[in-house]
């Protein structure tokens, strides 16, 4: 493959935090304040200092407005973690306030968010994915109710606070994703095991997972599970490696975009979600179970099972680009009053942007060709 399909971009180095003895959430949270800009450390401030729900969602009110002001320095590497950190420090406040009023939970928990917020890639308008991790002591005819109320409370908040709920309801206020920490392992350990396509594809954002707020202990047989199993049982990767080939290329003969019947490309089926997935193949294919971002998983994955050095370089120059182009598209939509979405006009597009989201999409079709041959006989 060609490792210059950017060759003035740079990728960026992101090692990994340590963290320090004590709670694992609230110390993940304070080493992440530096990356935060004042407007954001202020927001930050106000939400731990918020008295009750209403008061959350005022302040979320702001978050589109905060966002158009950091998005306008193009440097700012972190700027893609702001919706999501955001999003995390209000679901731990939610979730102090509702403990409040409950109060304390009859066994440890852990909530964790998966997807897009798992990924720390939140973007404006985005959805919310989470889930709850119990202590296995859990006891559904003893301690169901509580958390079935936890979840409905801090669910139901975090969408009045501009984080739609799942139309597919694959939230922790679903008791189908409020399981016992040994119970999500086994469904992990079957999903990696004995997948089919619907599961593989349902399953899939779930191996994104992130400890949000509560005891990180609860993870640890989920993590142990995902970075033992996935090297050795290859049943889901070839599944996902299946889905990611049924995906049409945006790019056709010529080298022309294919567009949609009002001249609009996609860019997250098209670019994001196949980098999103590629990751994911390449970092669970090496028993890499953290970290779950796409470009950390990028950069951790090269040199390792089926990803080269020059391969993860070009993937995270091309992960770079379309996110440029993504903040750039939302951000004009933002300032015109208008919903956000992923759908591009590729002739408002400088030239130079054009060929480099062509050379993007020539490079996906490479890389899902070249995992293709590693798996010639697909699932069905």
């Amino acid at each position: 493959m060609n490792a210059c399909i950017f060759p003035q971009t740079r990728g960026i180095c992101e090692h990994p935090a340590r963290i320090p003895d004590g709670d694992p959430a609230s110390a993940i949270a304070s080493h992440r304040k530096s990356e935060l800009s004042p407007a954001f450390e202020a927001f930050h401030t106000d939400v731990a200092n918020a008295p009750d729900p209403a008061a959350l969602v005022r302040l979320a009110s702001a978050l589109d407005g905060l966002w158009l002001h950091d998005v306008a320095t193009p440097a700012d590497a972190a700027i893609d973690h702001r919706i999501s950190d955001a999003a995390d420090a209000l679901t731990r406040h939610l979730l102090r306030l509702s403990e409040a009023e409950l109060g304390p939970p009859p066994v440890a928990y852990a909530w964790i968010a998966y997807g897009s917020q798992g990924r720390r890639e939140l973007g404006p308008g985005s959805d919310q994915d989470n889930a709850l991790v119990l202590a296995d002591g859990y006891r559904a005819a003893q301690h169901g109710d509580y958390f079935a109320r936890l979840a409905d409370k801090v669910c139901n908040a975090l969408a009045a606070c501009g984080f739609v709920l799942c139309p597919g309801k694959m939230m922790a206020s679903n008791p189908a994703w409020r399981l016992r920490s040994s119970d999500w392992a086994s469904l992990f350990h079957g999903w990696i095991t004995a997948s089919d396509r619907h599961q593989a594809r349902l399953a899939g954002n779930f191996f994104d997972l992130r400890l949000v707020a509560g005891e990180a202990g609860l993870l640890l047989p989920l993590f142990a599970t995902i970075g033992t199993d996935c090297p050795r049982h290859d049943s889901l990767l070839a599944h996902w490696i299946a889905n990611a080939w049924a995906t049409p290329p945006a790019l056709g003969i010529f080298r022309r975009f294919l567009l949609d019947a009002a001249g609009k490309l996609d860019l997250k089926h098209s670019a994001i979600i196949p980098l999103v997935e590629l990751a994911r193949i390449h970092a669970l294919s090496a028993g890499i179970a953290e970290p779950t971002g796409t470009l950390p998983r990028l950069q951790a994955a090269g040199g390792q099972r089926w990803l080269s050095a020059a391969g993860s370089r070009e993937l995270v120059a091309a992960w770079q680009f379309v996110c440029r182009l993504r903040r750039q598209h939302q951000r004009r939509a933002l300032l015109r009053g208008q919903t956000t979405d992923n759908l591009i006009d590729p002739d408002q597009l400088s030239p130079g942007d054009q060929e480099k989201l062509r050379n993007v999409l020539h490079l996906l079709t490479l890389h899902r060709r070249a995992l293709r041959q590693i798996y010639p006989h697909m699932p069905a």
